[in-house]
């Protein structure tokens, strides 16, 4: 495990950057735009790696990544907004609500067998609750785990994911 990524990673969640939605809903949007633009790429590292069809990749790993980021992104400010609170006796003069709070970093290790959607859609979850992430690719699957190290720094912010 890179001990750098780790430090950055925390430092970004400490300082707060990672909670604003803004902040949250431009790295989704960066990973959305990853998917649309890198397709060719993901479909020839998954040739090489797993000899996956260029048909089998879209519909395997591709599709429901973009459907989760794309809910992510409808959804988010719904997801973060605060929830009310049933009152009772002890509360009915006070303002009571549930408000959800990113918890601090997360650590995703990828998968062999589907190193894109299991390693990216727990990224979009950890992203939209506010947290920081580090992702460690497999290194089984080779040439996927080169090229997600490569592409995610171009397009969410680096805070911790190599």
């Amino acid at each position: 495990m890179d001990r750098q990524a780790v430090n950055r990673a925390r430092e970004a969640f400490l300082t707060g950057r990672t909670r604003p939605l803004e902040f949250r809903l431009q790295q989704l949007q960066g990973l959305q735009k990853m998917l649309k633009d890198r397709q060719a790429e993901i479909v020839t590292a998954l040739k090489q790696d797993l000899n996956r069809s260029q048909y089998d990749t879209p519909l395997l790993e591709l599709n429901g990544l973009e459907a989760e980021v794309e809910l992510a992104i409808s959804k988010l400010a719904q997801w973060a907004a605060p929830r009310p609170v049933e009152k009772n006796l002890l509360t009915i003069k006070d303002e009571i609500y549930i408000q959800p709070e990113p918890l601090g970093m997360v650590l995703i290790i990828g998968a062999w067998n589907y190193p894109w959607a299991l390693t990216l859609a727990p990224l979009i979850g950890a992203i939209a609750a506010g947290n920081a992430a580090v992702v460690k690719p497999s290194e089984l699957s080779e040439c996927s785990s080169l090229l997600l190290k490569g592409l995610l720094p171009r397009y969410v912010d680096q805070v911790g994911s190599h």
